[in-house]
C-alpha cells in the first residue's frame, strides 16, 4: 500500500533541488553567447522503432556513451556504477568477474548460483542468466544504459531492481582501425586492436581483440605472525611457515570478438557477433583482520595478520579458469509501419576456481577445485511500429533457457567435502507497450508482460559427493524437485511537456523475481524448507527532465517509492553442531521473510559553462527499511523468539545499500596553436557507509569513502594519435567492497589503491 512521501524525504528533496537550481543558475549566467548545447542522448533499450531521446522518457536512465567510457578509464561495470545515482555495482567477494549489483536498494548480495539476479544484465539484447563472468569488461563497448527501478515489461525476467543494458560497438560498413595500449603500475599491460571494413557489396566485417594483464594489489609474502596451536596444526597449517606466495587478484584476460554485418537490401540488416573470452585471473584478496570485539578462530589458533593493508597471508593462492563462448544473431527488417527484430543467442561457460576464503595460513574454510558449467539459449522476436501519428507500440515474445552444473568443495582442514546442484531453467514472456499521444504535449504509456518460469533442480548436499563430483552427476544422482512460477506485470506512465525544454512524468511499474531454491543448503531438510515463492516490487515515480539556457544546462530529478513484498531472505535456525552439516550451530533457510518500503531521490545534471568547460554530476539518496522481517534471529539472544526477533529484524538496514551516493566530473579542453588539443578531466565519486550483513555488524561496516580520479590527454595535430596520463583513487582512499564476520574469521574484500597509467590510442579511417 503506497503512502505519501515522508516529510523528511520531501525536505531533503527541496534542499537538493535548491542546491542544484543555484548551480544551474550559475551556469546560466556564465556564458550565454557561446554555442554550448548539451548533446542529445538517444536510448535504444526501450526497443522502439527509432531510438528515443533520454529526456523524453518517463524512465530514470543514465546513458553512458563510448567516449565517456574511455575518458573515465572504466575497466568494467563496477567502474561505470560510480557514475550512476543509487547504483552499487560492486564485484563479488570471491569469484572472478561476478557482480553483486544493487540498484535502488534491490539486488542480491552473495554468489549462490540458483538465486536469480535482481539487476538484469543484458548484452546486445541477451539476458545473462549466470552470474560468473557478468561483471563485463568495457572493451569495445558502444554504450551502457542503466535503467533504475523495476523493468517489468520490455526487459523481462527478474529485473526488479533495474537493468544494465550493454551494446557492443558494431561494424559500420566503412574501413577503419584502432590500436589501444595501456601500461601502468602493478605491471599493468593492456593491448587491444580492432579492424573493420567491407568484404563485398553487401557484407562488412570487424574483429576486435583485447589482452589485459596486471599483478594483484595484495601481496602474499607469508607475513604477519603465527604461533600455531594444536587446532591450527590439525587443520593443515604448515609449521615451517613457508607457504605459497604471489599477488591477488591478478588479471589475465583475453577477448576475441569477430562480427559480420550483412545488408542484402536497404530494408534488411543482419548482424552476427561471436565472443570468445578466456579469464585466468586470480581469486579475490580476502584480507583477514583482528576483530577486537571477539577473537575469531584464526586468532585463537595463533595467527596475527600483517599490519600493511595490502599484505595478506594465504596458504592457498588458488586461481580461476573461466572460458565463455557467445554467439548472437540479430536481424532488423524494415516494413511499411515499423521494424521486425529478431535476436537469437547461445552462450556456453565453464569455470574452475580455487580460493582461500578464510584469508589465513590455516585451512579453516577453502573453496578448492570447484567446477561449474552453464549453457543458455535465448530468442526474442518483436515488432516496433506506429499506428497513425499519435500511437507507437512494441509487441513481442521472448524465450530463455539455461542448464547449469555447480560442483562446490569445502575444505575445513578436518573435513574436505563436496556437493553438486544441477539446474534446468526456462522462461517465456509475452510483452507489449504502447505510447499514445493524447495531445501534442501529453503522452500516456501502457504496458504489460506475462512471464512463466519453470525450474527443475537436482540437489546433492555438500558432504554427499566425491571430491571430483563424479558420484553426483546425472538425472538420478540426487534429490529432484521443481517449480513453476508466473506473473503479469503492468506499467502505466504519463508524460507532459510543460514547454519544449521541460518534461514532467509519473509512472506506476511492477516487476517480479521468480521463486527459487537454495543451492547451498547444508542438508536435504534445509533444502526442502528453502523454496521461497516469487518476490514482487511495485514502484511509483515522479520526475522532471529539463534543459535550460538554450540547451546549456540539463537538470533531471526523480522521486520514487517502492513496495517490496515477499522478499527472499536467509533465516537462521538452531542446529546440532556438526562439521559437515552445521559447523556453526546455526543453519540457513531461504524463505519469503520480509516486506519493505524503499523511497528516494535521484538528481542528474550537466552544465556547459563554455564551449570548452563542462561540469556534470549526479546524486542519489535511498531510504530502504523493512516493514516486516520474519524468521530471523536478530534480537541478540540466541534462539528465535516470534515476539522479539521480528521487531528487532524490522529495524535492520538493507545490507550493501548506502543512503547517499554522488559524483561530480569536470572536463576542460584547450586547442593549441599547432592544431593539437589538451584535455583535462577530474572526477570524484562518494559512497556513504553501509552494512555488509543482515545483522548490521559494526565491525564490518564499510565506512563512507570518496574516490578522486584525474587524467590529462594530448591529441596530436592532424593525427589519430592520442596520449593520456591518468590516475585513479589518487588520494589512496582505504575502503572495501564487502566484509564478513563469523566464528571462524573476520575478513574484508575488494577496494583498490591509488593507481597510475599511460594510455596511447591510434585510430584511422
Amino acid at each position: 500500500m503506497f503512502i505519501i512521501l515522508g516529510r523528511k524525504l520531501m525536505k531533503k528533496f527541496f534542499i537538493f533541488l535548491t542546491a542544484f537550481a543555484c548551480l544551474g543558475n550559475f551556469g546560466i549566467q556564465a556564458q550565454e553567447a557561446e554555442n554550448t548545447d548539451i548533446e542529445e542522448i538517444i536510448v535504444t533499450s526501450l526497443k522502439r522503432a527509432n531510438g528515443i531521446a533520454a529526456q523524453d522518457l518517463p524512465v530514470s536512465v543514465t546513458a553512458i556513451n563510448e567516449q565517456l567510457i574511455i575518458d573515465s578509464e572504466s575497466i568494467d561495470l563496477s567502474d561505470i556504477g560510480r557514475m550512476v545515482p543509487n547504483a552499487t555495482l560492486h564485484p563479488s567477494a570471491t569469484f572472478a568477474s561476478t557482480p553483486n549489483f544493487l540498484i535502488r536498494g534491490i539486488g542480491v548480495s552473495g554468489t549462490t548460483r540458483s538465486l536469480d539476479p535482481a539487476v538484469g544484465i543484458i548484452v546486445d539484447g541477451v539476458y545473462l542468466g549466470f552470474p560468473v563472468g557478468a561483471n563485463l569488461d568495457m572493451f569495445d563497448r558502444e554504450s551502457i544504459e542503466i535503467l533504475r527501478g523495476p523493468q517489468g515489461t520490455l526487459l523481462g525476467r527478474n529485473v526488479t531492481g533495474g537493468a544494465v543494458v550493454v551494446r557492443t560497438k558494431r561494424p559500420t560498413g566503412e574501413f577503419g582501425a584502432k590500436i589501444d595500449a595501456t601500461v601502468g603500475d602493478y605491471s599493468r599491460r593492456d593491448l587491444s586492436f580492432s579492424i573493420e571494413g567491407p568484404i563485398s557489396d553487401t557484407i562488412s566485417g570487424k574483429i576486435a581483440v583485447m589482452s589485459r594483464e596486471r599483478d594483484g594489489y595484495w601481496k602474499d609474502n607469508n607475513g604477519g605472525t603465527m604461533v600455531p596451536t594444536a587446532g591450527a596444526i590439525a587443520r593443515g597449517y604448515d609449521e615451517t611457515g613457508f607457504g605459497e606466495s604471489g599477488t591477488k587478484p591478478d588479471v589475465d584476460l583475453t577477448i576475441i570478438r569477430p562480427m559480420l554485418l550483412i545488408e542484402p537490401n536497404e530494408n534488411l540488416d543482419i548482424t552476427l557477433i561471436g565472443e570468445f573470452l578466456s579469464d585466468k585471473s586470480g581469486t579475490a584478496n580476502s584480507r583477514n583482520f583482528v576483530n577486537s570485539n571477539s577473537l575469531r578462530r584464526t586468532q585463537l589458533f595463533g595467527y596475527t595478520p600483517p599490519e600493511d593493508r595490502y599484505e595478506i597471508n594465504h596458504n592457498l593462492i588458488g586461481g580461476n579458469d573461466l572460458e565463455i563462448d557467445t554467439f548472437v544473431g540479430e536481424f532488423n527488417l524494415q516494413m511499411d509501419t515499423g521494424i521486425l527484430t529478431g535476436i537469437a543467442s547461445y552462450r556456453e561457460l565453464t569455470y574452475d576456481s580455487s580460493t582461500d576464503f578464510d584469508g589465513s595460513p590455516i585451512t579453516l574454510f577453502h573453496f578448492p577445485d570447484n567446477h561449474e558449467e552453464q549453457e543458455q539459449q535465448t530468442f526474442e522476436l518483436r515488432y516496433a511500429g506506429s499506428y497513425s501519428d499519435n500511437i507507437d507500440y512494441v509487441v513481442g515474445i521472448s524465450y530463455f533457457d539455461q542448464e547449469m552444473f555447480v560442483g562446490e568443495r569445502r575444505d575445513f582442514g578436518v573435513a574436505d567435502i563436496a556437493g553438486v546442484v544441477e539446474l534446468s531453467h526456462d522462461s517465456i514472456g509475452i510483452f507489449a507497450e504502447l505510447d499514445y499521444s493524447i495531445t501534442d504535449k501529453t503522452k500516456i504509456t501502457l504496458g504489460a508482460r506475462w512471464t512463466e518460469e519453470s525450474k527443475d533442480v537436482i540437489f546433492n548436499a555438500i558432504g554427499s559427493c566425491e571430491k571430483d563430483f563424479s558420484s553426483c552427476s546425472g538425472p538420478n544422482s540426487g534429490l529432484s524437485v521443481g517449480g513453476t512460477f508466473d506473473d503479469t506485470t503492468p506499467k502505466v506512465a504519463i508524460t507532459h511537456a510543460l514547454n519544449e525544454d521541460v518534461n514532467i512524468y509519473a509512472s506506476f511499474t511492477q516487476g517480479f523475481r521468480s521463486g527459487t531454491f537454495d543451492a547451498r543448503a547444508r542438508t536435504v531438510d534445509s533444502f526442502l524448507n528453502s523454496k521461497p515463492g516469487p518476490e514482487e516490487v511495485t514502484s511509483i515515480e515522479l520526475g522532471m527532465k529539463s534543459t535550460f539556457n538554450d540547451g546549456k544546462v540539463l537538470l533531471n530529478i526523480a522521486l520514487f517509492q517502492a513496495d517490496y513484498d515477499d522478499i527472499q531472505k536467509l533465516a537462521l535456525e538452531e542446529c546440532e553442531v556438526d562439521i559437515v552439516t552445521c559447523p556453526s550451530g546455526r543453519i540457513q533457510r531461504l524463505i519469503n521473510a520480509a516486506k519493505a518500503t524503499i523511497e528516494g531521490i535521484e538528481i542528474e545534471t550537466r552544465i556547459n559553462l563554455t564551449d570548452q568547460f563542462s561540469i556534470e554530476g549526479s546524486l542519489g539518496y535511498t531510504d530502504a527499511g523493512f516493514d516486516e522481517f520474519l524468521g530471523f534471529d536478530a534480537d541478540g539472544v540466541r534462539g528465535y523468539d516470534p515476539v522479539t526477533d521480528p521487531v528487532a529484524a524490522a529495524a535492520l538496514k538493507f545490507e550493501r545499500v548506502p543512503e547517499l551516493t554522488y559524483n561530480i566530473m569536470a572536463n576542460y579542453f584547450q586547442p593549441l596553436s599547432n592544431g593539437a588539443e589538451l584535455d583535462f578531466r577530474v572526477s570524484y565519486s562518494y559512497t556513504d557507509d553501509f552494512t555488509n550483513d543482515a545483522l548490521g555488524t559494526k565491525a564490518i561496516i564499510t565506512d563512507s569513502y570518496g574516490l578522486l580520479d584525474a587524467s590529462v590527454s594530448y591529441t596530436f595535430a592532424q593525427s589519430g594519435l592520442k596520449l593520456t596520463v591518468f590516475g585513479k583513487n589518487i588520494t589512496d582512499e582505504d575502503y572495501h567492497d564487502f566484509a564478513l564476520d563469523n566464528a571462524l574469521t573476520s575478513l574484508t574484500w575488494g577496494g583498490v589503491p591509488d593507481t597510475y597509467g599511460l594510455r596511447l590510442t591510434y585510430s584511422f579511417e
